[in-house]
Order: structure tokens, then C-alpha cells, then sequence
């Protein structure tokens, strides 16, 4: 009698169930990899695109004058997969992209992308309006495909009011029937660690200071990049006037950043009675840390001294000369 009352129930049940329902097939959006733009230098004005090739994640600079420092792929995968029915192994997928949340950081939201197969077959993809579709080829029963996206990213330049450090721009990915339903979504991210740009101002010059040439022999006058004088040498004499000062130099830039500073080793002195060549040492020189951290300005002195060669025929007279003090990134 109970075997029979279920069965009953069972009979009328059934007609209340859609059949198209329980075949059709439903999708899950499984994973995204993040979009990873790593270290990228705020022009020092005005907004900078970056792209990245969908393909191989390859970043070029569409336009201003932002440089990219890492040189990771910045692509990223989507990976779907479809339910336990048939229907997957004939029907195509509707995937639509839409901007999500708000950025953070000196990015912005995405401008453009491009696609590229992965394990999936993207059959065409069109804009509309405030999203795009993207249709991809059927995905097996208990299945997964992957595709690839690329990205246009604007990097907002140093005359920003938005703060350097950590950036986030997100979307969101959804997949679908064609028809409807059955859908999933997740929500992807391009990140990028944005700072400022690095510079270098001289704030004080070289002055090695006035001295007498040997009566016999070589001698030298040495400052070091601390500033202490000293001259070598038979009967070398130096004068109180000028002071001899060492170059000062402040480097400028996004704090706890690495950086290299570059010094000349030797630069030349020349005036009307002929030239000699100066060799130079220097502190705060090759690879170095801004002070501070991430998120304020941190700054590095470097100091520069150095060594005039002397002799009974050293030219008289005032000589000067120029040195080229580089920074950069690592």
C-alpha cells in the first residue's frame, strides 16, 4: 500500500516538472588569474595606457610617458566549465564582461580589451554598451575551457591627487546560455604597484679650492665625500679661499623603492693653460633604497669627491669641468 500511495504521488508530480529544465545546462566560472601589471612609473604628468597582448601578456605603451619596470606576463585566464547534461556538448556559451566596483590607486577602469583562444574556441565577441559578449564554442558535458583576455589600462601620471602604492581595477565575468539562465559569475583583477617618478637635483658643487703647484716632484689636493681636504706634494700650499666643498646631490622618489645611482669615475678639468683629468669617489652611489616606504616620498644624499693630480707643470689658472650624476629604477 505504501509502495503504491508513492508511486501515485510520484505520477502526479511528474507533469509539474519543465523537461527542457531538468536537461539544460548550467555554468560555472571557476577561476580568473589575476591581470598582473607589477611595477609601473607614474609619468610625471598626464595619464599613461598600457596593453597587454590577450596572447602572451606582453605590456606596450599606447601612449604617455609612464614606464612599465616588470616585465611578467599581465594577461589573464578565464576558466569555465559546464554541468553534467548533453545540452553542453552542443550549445554555445554567452560570456559578457562588465566593469566592477571602483579602482584603486593611480589606474584606472579598463578602456579596451582583446581575446585569445586558450582551451576554448571564442567564435566572436561584440560591445554592448555598458558590457561586452563574448560567445564561445560548446564546452563538454563535466567539462572545463579556458580563454584569455588582454587589457588596456590607463596609470594616472604624478600630478594625480590619487595616492601611489598598491592599484586595483576589477571586472566581472559571467557565463551563461545563450538564452538565459544557468549562469555564473566572478569577479577578475588587474593589479599594479604605481609610483612616483625618480629624480635627482644637485645642491651643491665640486670645489676642490685654490693650491700652489709642487717645486719638485707630483703632488695632489684630495677631497673626500665628506668634505676633509688635504694636498700632497713638495711645498704644495693650499688656500683658506675658496672653501673646497664636495657635490652634493638629493635623489627623489617613491620611498622604500631600489634604486642605482650612477657617479662618474673621473671627469676632466681644463682652463686657458690646459686640462687635467680629475679622479672622483663618491658615498650614496650604486644600488641604494629610497627612505620611507611605499606610499610617501623617500629620498638618498649622494656625495662627491675626489683627487687633482699636481706637478711642476700643472696649467695655471682656474680649471672647471662638468660630471653627469644618473638614477634609475631597479
Amino acid at each position: 500500500m505504501i509502495r503504491l500511495l508513492l508511486t501515485a504521488l510520484c505520477i502526479v508530480l511528474l507533469p509539474f516538472v519543465p523537461i527542457s529544465a531538468a536537461h539544460a545546462q548550467s555554468y560555472t566560472v571557476d577561476t580568473i588569474t589575476d591581470a598582473n601589471f607589477g611595477d609601473i612609473v607614474s609619468a610625471a604628468s598626464g595619464q599613461t595606457v598600457l596593453r597587454s597582448s590577450a596572447t602572451s601578456g606582453s605590456v606596450t605603451v599606447v601612449s604617455g610617458s609612464g614606464v612599465r619596470l616588470s616585465n611578467t606576463s599581465a594577461n589573464a585566464e578565464v576558466t569555465i566549465s559546464c554541468s553534467n547534461t548533453f545540452a553542453c556538448n552542443t550549445t554555445n556559451v554567452q560570456v559578457t564582461l562588465a566593469l566592477a566596483g571602483s579602482p584603486t590607486g593611480r589606474v584606472g577602469y579598463i578602456t579596451a580589451i582583446s581575446l585569445a583562444n586558450g582551451t576554448a574556441t571564442v567564435t566572436s565577441a561584440y560591445s554592448a554598451g555598458s558590457y561586452i559578449v563574448i560567445n564561445l564554442a560548446p564546452i563538454p558535458r563535466r567539462s572545463s575551457r579556458t580563454f584569455l583576455i588582454g587589457f588596456d589600462l590607463p596609470v594616472d601620471g604624478n600630478d594625480s591627487a590619487d595616492p601611489t602604492g598598491s592599484a586595483t581595477s576589477s571586472y566581472l565575468i559571467t557565463a551563461q546560455r545563450a538564452t538565459g539562465g544557468g549562469s555564473d559569475s566572478l569577479v577578475g583583477n588587474i593589479i599594479a604597484k604605481v609610483i612616483r617618478p625618480v629624480s635627482i637635483a644637485k645642491t651643491q658643487d665640486l670645489q676642490f679650492g685654490s693650491v700652489t703647484r709642487p717645486t719638485s716632484g707630483s703632488g695632489a689636493v684630495t677631497l673626500t665625500p665628506d668634505g676633509i681636504v688635504s694636498v700632497t706634494g713638495t711645498n704644495v700650499r693650499r688656500f683658506p679661499s675658496p672653501a673646497a666643498t664636495a657635490a652634493q646631490f638629493t635623489v627623489s622618489g617613491e620611498g622604500g623603492q631600489a634604486v642605482t645611482v650612477s657617479v662618474p669615475t673621473t671627469m676632466t678639468l681644463s682652463g686657458s693653460g690646459g686640462s687635467v683629468t680629475a679622479t672622483l669617489t663618491n658615498s650614496g652611489g650604486g644600488a641604494q633604497v629610497l627612505s620611507g616606504a611605499t606610499g610617501s616620498v623617500g629620498t638618498v644624499d649622494v656625495s662627491v669627491g675626489g683627487s687633482v693630480p699636481l706637478s711642476g707643470s700643472s696649467a695655471l689658472g682656474t680649471l672647471t669641468g662638468t660630471m653627469t650624476v644618473m638614477v634609475q629604477y631597479n
